[in-house]
């Protein structure tokens, strides 16, 4: 692969670190942190004025990269005019958002909240609402490498251990099944079943990507049971996958799906569109929020959906996730501390070998060190996460600085 023989790039020195972190927050992050100051497109500035390629987008938040002009000019707007009135009042932001998600993705309701983690305990609610409604179980049914979020029900149905050890007990009544696995699916989702939750791609768990067939079988069988499927789409959707939703790519039509994370460009916003089927039950008072779906964040989303939706957007968002998955592919084969690669669109990740001679924080570290910032996905990968305006070029740049952090990784012999 030509770019990975280009020049080595000169490591940077020392990430600036934010000053006195350890005495202002709790340790619910490892502190201190490299201090940010400034971005646009695919690229951030740290407090010592170094620029970094940013293959995190803020954890797939930021679609259309940094200091996104259309985003800058929609909040500015909106913020001179309304900019805050609580669910109690309509605005027209919200329902121009509303009507635009109906009519891109052909669900009958949405509902606004502030993040994933509120969408999915939001979805999960609505479930349990329906189950009621027709006399059936309140179980829920999750997958391992799953994660949906923190908050009660949505860790709850998230499988990592050490995001749920520390709070049990939690809410009960959630069963895990194995992930893209067709052969236990007809033990597991039975008439005590509420509802399944599922991600299309597994991002947390490594950019894990479901089989169509699991997804029509489950599909298959929970419309025969009639239990809600309901769709994960926090970090893959929004156009990451190179469509709008990633399950256009499958062909399955779930009765809810789950969006945040890219919707408002970086403004805290998430969205449950909804089935009719499933919304029906539901009456005043029975959930709500006060910042959700706020005229502001509305606003930004109006700027991002109207960008994102297009096909030709979407068509180079495929296009650029052809030639990341190529240039991955390529570093596989050139280096044996890596095991393999995988994803959708532009959710990716390499996995390390199981001998690689150094793991995956090293990795991260390295490649910060070379000017690439990377977040981890799952116990053995590292995610890459452009934002969805990268360019090719930025992608080879990205890729040559990975390769040079591999190789700098293996002439230290750093440990496991």
């Amino acid at each position: 692969m030509s770019d990975l023989l280009a020049p080595p790039l000169a490591p940077l020195a020392p990430p600036a670190l934010a000053a006195g972190e350890e005495t202002l927050f709790p340790p619910t992050y490892a502190l201190p942190r490299l201090e940010l100051v400034s971005g646009r497109g695919a690229r951030v500035t740290d407090a010592a004025g170094r620029e970094y390629l940013d293959f995190v987008s803020g954890i797939a938040v930021n679609a259309l990269g940094h200091a996104a002009p259309a985003v800058a000019r929609a909040v500015a707007r909106q913020m001179r005019t309304l900019v805050h009135v609580s669910n109690l009042f309509a605005t027209p932001q919200a329902q121009a958002l509303a009507r635009a998600l109906r009519d891109s993705t052909g669900y009958d309701r949405v509902f606004f909240c502030n993040s994933g983690t509120e969408g999915i305990e939001a979805a999960l609610k609505f479930a349990r609402v329906h189950a009621a409604a027709h006399g059936r179980g309140r179980d829920f049914v999750a997958f391992r490498g799953g994660f949906h979020g923190r908050t009660g029900f949505a860790v709850s149905v998230t499988w990592t251990p050490s995001y749920r050890e520390p709070f049990e007990p939690l809410i009960p009544g959630v069963r895990f099944a194995d992930y893209n696995d067709l052969t236990g699916l007809d033990a597991v989702v039975d008439s005590g079943v509420a509802a399944v939750v599922v991600e299309p791609v597994q991002g947390e768990g490594g950019a894990v990507p479901a089989t169509r067939e699991f997804l029509h079988a489950l599909r298959v069988r929970t419309r025969a049971l009639g239990i809600p499927l309901i769709f994960d789409e926090i970090q893959i959707g929004m156009g990451r996958s190179g469509r709008l939703l990633a399950a256009e790519h499958y062909g399955v039509d779930p009765d809810a799906t789950v969006l945040s994370k890219a919707i408002a460009g970086g403004l805290p916003l998430g969205a449950v569109l909804l089935r009719e089927a499933l919304a029906a039950p539901l009456s005043p008072g029975m959930h709500g929020t006060t910042f959700g779906g706020g005229p502001v964040t509305t606003a930004a989303a109006l700027a991002v959906l109207e960008k994102v939706r297009r096909p030709t957007f979407l068509a180079r968002v495929r296009r650029r996730a052809r030639e990341l998955d190529a240039a991955l592919q390529s570093l596989v084969a050139a280096h044996t501390a890596l095991s393999a690669t995988r994803g959708l669109g532009l959710l990716r990740a390499v996995n390390l070998a199981a001998d690689a001679p150094f793991d995956v924080p090293a990795l991260i570290a390295a490649a910060r060190e070379h000017g690439l910032l990377l977040v981890r996905g799952g116990a053995r990968a590292v995610r890459l996460l452009p934002p969805l305006i990268v360019t090719k070029a930025e992608i080879d740049e990205a890729v040559t600085r990975l390769d040079r952090a591999l190789t700098s990784l293996g002439q230290k012999g750093n440990p496991r």
